[in-house]
């Protein structure tokens, strides 16, 4: 049965008795009134799907109650004309002050139950049209926040896209520790200091009350819930909206979102919207920290096997811990993609697994190489790259590690590759490899000092290194203040 909320408007008592008679046995809740005036107000008052109203009434007409409810009240509200005086010049310009039905009298009960039914249905598609309009966007967030890996810049991008769809202007994540409280994890538009850590107990606050509730919450000022409200009020928030992100029934954070302008307040399309934002972003959290898991599992893995070729020589003990850690930090200050980031780090640790080939008298030699023993050793690269081909997931790092001594111009190349053809990853790696070769201490060579190792590679930048991986090398270590 409907529900719908009817206002008739009518001067006329037998009319409003008729119509809201039938009405009401069609199982709609009708709420009449007999002037223009009193529709006004209770239209102001309270909420209505629909309204019918005369033409001709004592006081404020009909054409003039449908002008200001659409300037006042509601764009979208259906109104239906109900007139004695019926002409098609009327018509037109009830249609034209923005009326969607037109009824004449007398009226049958067929005709003003079908008239409802219209102009109701009609506004249910107009609103699922407009609803989807609004999540189409969605699919692409979705997409954008399901292929980010990294729970950082997934965590900002959740609150970035919330905070763009709904116009927000304080918008915050937190994520539920394993004490029940709440830790702040991103934020936008909010001051935070970066070295404390904003923490809120369960059931404390406006988060607090949405993590203990389990519930999402629309508050505006006229909303009565009065500690919320006086919260809201002490934090200069005009409208709010909280809502829970659960993943498989299991309360994980809770994303707020503030606006603190006489901008328009959030309404309920705007928290539909953002629950099902957050049930996407739920969805990515966990795909984010079971990546993680798998990652850090991998990683050991990789770091077990990098060290394994490390004890045979007990001079290059932890460099390929190092030479990774400083491949990761040029790819950051490059503005490189997290995954791609996670693949640097990877050939950087097993960037010289091809010496597991290579005979120990030339490896642990502690003299120079001869010709024939330099061109041996130059086999790793390659030696590597097949022994990784043969792992699944690590094709990217194969190439990188088959590259990494290929000189900028052109030299050492197997594949006549030079400048930026060479994979950006072996790249960085082979400015981090030269580095902390020079500042390591070798059998047959002391180490040199920072300041030494980076004059080096500035005098074979464009030669043997890339110039952009270089400075952003030695502008990474100025920033940890190495040099």
């Amino acid at each position: 049965m409907p529900k719908e909320n009817i206002l008739i408007v009518d001067d006329e008592t037998v009319i409003l008795n008729t119509s809201s008679e039938i009405l009401r046995r069609a199982g709609y809740n009708v709420i009449t009134v007999s002037s223009g005036e009193d529709g006004y107000e209770k239209l102001k008052a309270g909420e209505f799907d629909v309204v019918i109203t005369d033409i001709k009434m004592s006081g404020m007409g009909g054409m003039t109650l449908i002008k200001k409810i659409r300037e006042d009240v509601s764009t979208d509200i259906p109104i239906i004309v109900i007139t004695g005086h019926g002409t098609i010049d009327t018509a037109i310009e009830s249609m034209k002050q923005g009326a969607q039905g037109f009824i004449l009298k007398p009226f049958t009960p067929h005709e003003i139950k079908s008239s409802v039914e219209d102009v109701i249905r009609k506004r249910n598609i107009i609103r699922e049209n407009v609803r989807l309009k609004a999540f189409l966007p969605l699919f692409e967030v979705n997409k954008k926040l399901l292929s980010e890996l990294d729970i950082n810049r997934l965590l900002k991008s959740i609150v970035e896209e919330s905070s763009r769809y709904t116009s927000s202007d304080r918008s915050s994540l937190m994520l539920l520790e394993d004490d029940g409280s709440l830790i702040l994890k991103a934020s936008i538009g909010l001051e935070v200091d970066s070295g404390t850590a904003i923490r809120i107990k369960m059931g404390e606050g406006i988060a607090g009350w949405v993590a203990k509730n389990r519930e999402p919450l629309l508050l505006n000022e006229d909303s009565d819930i009065p500690h919320l409200k006086d919260m809201m009020k002490s934090q200069e928030i005009r409208s709010a909206l909280c809502i829970p992100i659960v993943i498989k029934g299991e309360l994980h954070g809770v994303l707020n979102l503030a606006k603190t302008t006489d901008s328009q307040p959030f309404t309920h399309s705007d928290m539909e919207l953002v629950s099902v934002l957050c049930g996407q972003a739920a969805i990515a959290l966990e795909n984010s920290k079971l990546y993680g898991k798998e990652q850090d599992l991998y990683i050991g893995i990789i770091a077990t096997l990098a060290s394994t070729i490390e004890a045979r020589d007990p001079y290059t003990a932890g460099h390929a811990i190092r030479m990774a850690e400083y491949s990761k930090n040029i790819a950051v200050k490059m503005g490189i993609s997290g995954m791609e980031i996670d693949i640097i780090y990877r050939a950087g640790l097993l960037h010289d697994i091809g010496k597991i080939g290579i005979p120990d008298r030339i490896l642990l030699k502690k003299g120079s190489l001869d010709e024939d023993e330099v061109r041996i050793m130059r086999d790793h690269p390659e030696i590597g790259g097949k022994i990784l081909d043969k792992m699944d997931g690590l094709g990217e790092v194969a190439a990188i590690v088959r590259q990494h001594h290929t000189y900028f111009d052109g030299r050492n190349s197997l594949n006549n590759m030079k400048g930026k053809e060479i994979s950006l990853g072996a790249r960085i790696i082979a400015v981090a490899d030269a580095f902390e070769a020079m500042t390591s201490v070798r059998p047959y060579k002391k180490a040199i000092s920072v300041s030494e190792a980076v004059k080096e590679l500035k005098k074979m930048s464009g030669t043997q290194f890339d110039p952009e991986v270089v400075d952003a090398f030695v502008d990474m270590l100025n920033l940890k203040e190495m040099i």
